[in-house]
């Protein structure tokens, strides 16, 4: 067996850390930081005050840049970059979903490496020294505070694309759960359905390790046991949630995520649909198929961390969480048409690293199979 880990970012976890933002800066050499936000997400929150006051303190300086979109897109990480340069910023610190620390990632790529976005897309490996990236996610799913990824959106196209390697990796990610306590419900459960994704493509990848399958599972568990309680509110098990999602973000650090994402950046990019909910939607038709090819010995350990006898009854359970937390049942309701069939069959196959990534034979009829029967949606496909 042969398989590389990364070990690379500080994890700082805790009610109240977001309150040491400065002190990390400062400890990175950085004195003058962009923060990287989406629209008045400090505001919302509630952090403006305690992420400036902190910076004060510090003595270090910063610069606000808070135009990230929802799926951030080339344009954006470009002009941030071009803010850090003229600004002359040593440190980013991200605050927000994905989106935001995906791009704050790319920008510190492109401030530190120059060039343009698309110079560090996959399969190029990103090398070389970066200004440090302080990742604080607000949400408990996407796990990129701990990922040597970052995912921007091709516009023109209406493709993901991935920026991957050491260099992309946060220095450190300190993650709050008390940033929760304001999450909309629904967020709160796309979010964290996107950190089962995670685990459960990491824990079926060809590329998993000893090391990713650990934390794989516990993250697993984290979130069967707890989802519907931090969902009704209960502040403890959202904290759980947000573990799992950086168990979730380190788990496919090393061993990537497999055709589930593959197919459901389709349904964002065409269909404007929240990351995590599109993966949601296609989850159980994907799992069912993939986990048929998976070991002996690691499926019966997955069906034992979530009470399940066979590959049919997680199946059913995971149905009923999602139906517990309003996941909308197919994929026509979100606008998804017959005609569409083709389209995503063909997109998904683009998604190379993906399909090397999953562990069952892939092609576009395939594809085509589990999207049908996310357009009949799950009520009527397991109704047995």
């Amino acid at each position: 067996m042969e398989f590389t880990h990364y070990l690379h970012t500080k994890v700082v976890f805790g009610k109240g850390t977001i309150s040491k933002v400065g002190d990390e800066v400062r400890k990175l050499g950085g004195s003058k930081v962009l923060v990287v936000t989406t629209g008045n997400l400090l505001e919302v929150t509630g952090y403006y005050e305690v992420i400036t006051k902190s910076l004060n303190s510090a003595g270090v300086k910063y610069v606000i840049f808070n135009e990230v979109e929802e799926n951030p897109s080339i344009e954006t990480c470009e002009k941030g970059a071009r803010i850090s340069k003229d600004e002359g910023i040593n440190a980013i610190v991200a605050f927000g979903g994905g989106s935001a620390m995906d791009a704050g990632k790319a920008i510190s790529v492109l401030t530190s490496l120059g060039g343009r976005v698309s110079d560090f897309f996959f399969p190029k490996v990103v090398e070389g020294s970066t200004i440090p990236v302080i990742a604080i996610p607000t949400t408990c799913g996407t796990g990129a505070e701990v990922t040597r990824y970052a995912i921007i959106t091709d516009l023109s196209t209406k493709r993901k694309n991935t920026m991957a390697g050491p260099a992309v990796l946060p220095k450190v990610a300190v993650i709050d759960p008390e940033v929760l306590k304001k999450i909309p419900k629904k967020l709160l459960a796309w979010t964290t359905l996107d950190a089962l994704s995670h685990a459960v493509e990491a824990y079926t990848s060809k590329s998993a390790t000893p090391i990713s399958d650990g934390v794989a599972i516990i993250a697993v568990d984290y979130i069967i046991k707890y989802i519907l309680k931090a969902y009704e509110g209960d502040e403890e098990a959202k904290g759980k949630l947000h573990i799992a999602s950086t168990l979730g973000g380190m788990a496919i650090n090393d061993a990537g995520t497999t055709i589930l994402h593959a197919a459901g950046y389709y349904l964002t990019t065409h269909h404007n649909v929240q990351h995590g909910l599109a993966n949601a939607l296609l989850m159980p038709f994907i799992l069912e198929y993939n986990l048929k090819f998976l070991d002996e010995g690691k499926l019966n350990i997955l069906l034992r961390v979530t009470g399940s006898s066979t590959i049919s009854d997680f199946i059913n359970k995971l149905c009923k969480l999602m139906d517990a937390v309003g996941i909308p049942d197919s994929v026509s309701e979100i606008g998804f048409k017959e005609e569409e069939l083709d389209a995503i069959a063909s997109d998904v196959m683009g998604y190379k690293r993906n399909i090397g990534n999953n562990p069952s034979p892939v092609n576009e009829g395939i594809i085509k199979d589990f999207v049908r029967k996310a357009m009949v949606g799950r009520a009527k496909v397991y109704s047995s």
